[in-house]
């Protein structure tokens, strides 16, 4: 924060509108001035998240996160100050000099920016590869699986040539660190020094995110080589668990359907989009994790699985279930005949399965009954299994409605009652999202009340009167907020949130200044005017009660020339409590 100038800061704020940088990440809607969301922060079922365009921040009132847009996308992809700062400046083409970021900020600053580039230039390499002679091997292959040129091009594939250092010495000509190549996964160290290419004889599937980046790759052996997949490893640019791939590819077709089918390997969505299936996302070699749920969220309204038709695919939908449940995000799903993925089913069929996904797919906790009946049977034995491997999905569902419903169609389908079912299903029911530490929520008072008020109301007030009233201010906490808003009227003219949240000393101050904005109050609306004008009478009587105070001190132990001022001044202070008091 200290190295970067604060009239680069406001740059950068002013261009990137928060509400459009927070909208790529999570559903808004209108409420009122602002905007509301589910908090992709924590698991919630009715939207805490509000973010204020007028004031340029955001904040949660169940989990307590807050701050103004560099916040957001540091809490999002776990980034440092300047690389959220880099990264806004990037998206919205404003120059930022490495030396604005200060040394640290520029060294990791500028490891990011190289780490991009080796990315691109290898997935430069691998294209142009696969269309050279050396890449006949890769041609063929994915001719054999039916990909066309376009579909290609789309995706941007590659061939890794069945050689040991092709892409080291591709690097070494293009002035790329080695060392870096090996961090971002592309290298991998030889055990007497040296480096040799990590992927060879592979297909490539350069993996992207929503700003069509590479950040990583996938590879697919052609040969006898081993694993069949290898994928990247995290990086300072990858976590497998926060992406999907397929998301620039994808992003038109999801905002037209509003559906987003998930599959689980690259060429299952590859096959998809060959015919003509564009709202496909598939998962990266692991199970679907909450992040991965979470950017689906904001991505789609509804959600189909459609994994292989073999007990692994079906075992991995069913781990899937529960965080969607408690994302509240709507998922079906789609089960596959027994040893066909989207692939081999799409070329043996055709897509139009996929096209009508939604409607062909079954509701999951339907999918999941039915599964589990066929596994252990209706006996008595079989009834009492099924309900304890349902037990964890049912307290996974946070919308009570929801809940209610699939336990009477469980009640009717196993022929349970309803009230032992619901008891025993619901008995250990989870609690939920823990909120805000109460002890570091700041006391119901006056002092509160107008600062939430001067959050509010910047252009009502005066510098001169804040610091009147910070004078008065015995709750340290709060006047050290006060302080904040002097300093940046001192600075700046005026108050701005969005930079009053980047200048607060320490995470709770931020949350703080975020939640007294954001909270509704009753300063909100036409009586706002009104609740102030009574701060401010307040705040002046007991300014004057403190003043009237000092005085009867004074007169315990004045002389006889200094007696008579003071009781004129006396009179006025009673004068000014007794005017005060009839307003």
């Amino acid at each position: 924060m200290a190295f970067i100038p604060e009239d680069k800061l406001l740059e950068i704020k002013d261009a990137a509108s928060i509400e459009e940088v927070v909208g790529q990440y999570v559903k808004l809607t209108q409420k009122g001035r602002n905007l509301s969301g589910l908090c992709p922060f924590h698991s919630e079922t009715k939207p805490s998240f509000t973010v204020a365009p007028e004031k340029g921040i955001f904040h949660c009132f169940g989990c307590g996160v807050g701050g103004n847009v560099f916040s957001f996308l540091m809490h999002y992809h776990r980034l440092s100050f300047p690389e959220a700062v880099q990264e806004l400046a990037r998206r919205y083409g404003i120059p930022v000099s490495l030396k604005d970021l200060g040394p640290e900020g520029a060294r990791q600053a500028k490891k990011r920016t190289t780490a991009y580039e080796a990315n691109a230039a290898a997935a430069g390499f691998y294209a142009a590869t696969l269309a050279s002679s050396e890449g006949k091997p890769g041609r063929e292959y994915l001719t054999k699986r039916g990909l066309t040129p376009e579909i290609i091009r789309a995706f941007q594939l590659g061939y890794a040539p069945d050689a040991w250092d092709t892409l080291a010495r591709h690097f070494q000509h293009r002035g790329i660190p080695l060392d870096l190549a090996q961090d971002v996964g592309l290298l991998a160290p030889r055990d007497r020094g040296g480096f040799y290419d990590r992927f060879r004889n592979r297909i490539i599937f350069p993996i992207f995110d929503r700003q069509s980046r590479v950040i990583a790759f996938g590879g697919r052996s052609i040969g006898d080589g081993e694993p069949k997949y290898l994928n990247s490893p995290e990086s300072l640019l990858y976590s497998k668990g926060r992406t999907l791939y397929g998301l620039p590819q994808a992003a038109a077709a999801l905002r037209a359907t509003g559906v987003a089918l998930v599959v689980e390997g690259y060429l299952d969505l590859i096959a998809l989009q060959v015919h003509g299936i564009g709202n496909v996302l598939a998962t990266l070699g692991t199970a679907l994790t909450r992040e991965q749920v979470r950017l689906l969220k904001a991505l789609a309204e509804k959600v189909v699985l459609v994994y292989d038709g073999d007990a692994a695919g079906a075992q991995a939908m069913k781990r899937a279930f529960p965080l969607f449940a408690q994302e509240n995000l709507a998922v079906r799903a789609l089960p596959l005949p027994a040893g066909m993925d989207p692939d081999s089913y799409a070329q043996a069929h055709g897509a139009e399965l996929f096209r009508a996904a939604w409607d062909e797919a079954q509701p999951w906790f339907s999918y999941l009954l039915e599964d589990l009946i066929a596994t252990h049977g209706l006996d008595i034995e079989g009834r009492v299994a099924v309900l304890s491997e349902l037990r964890p999905f049912v307290q996974a569902l946070t919308d009570p409605v929801e809940q209610d419903l699939w336990l009477r169609n469980t009640s009717e389908r196993l022929g349970v009652d309803a009230a032992a079912l619901r008891k025993s299903l619901t008995s250990l029911a989870p609690i939920s999202a823990a909120r805000l530490d109460p002890r570091t929520n700041l006391a119901v008072s006056l002092e509160k009340a107008v600062i939430r008020w001067v959050l509010g109301h910047p252009e009502a007030i005066t510098l001169e009167e804040l610091e009147e009233w910070a004078e008065e201010f015995e709750n340290l906490e709060l006047k050290g907020l006060l302080d904040l808003f002097i300093r940046s009227y001192r600075e700046h003219g005026r108050l701005d949130h969005g930079l009053l949240v980047q200048q607060a000393a320490g995470e709770i101050q931020r949350q703080h200044i975020c939640a007294l904005t954001l909270e509704e109050d009753e300063s909100d609306g036409p009586a706002g005017d009104f609740l102030a004008a009574d701060w401010r009478r307040d705040l002046r009587v007991k300014h004057l009660k403190k003043a009237r105070a000092r005085l009867k001190a004074r007169l315990k132990n004045a002389s006889d020339d200094e007696e008579v001022p003071l009781q004129v001044q006396w009179r006025e202070i009673d004068q000014q409590l007794k005017d005060l008091s009839a307003l």
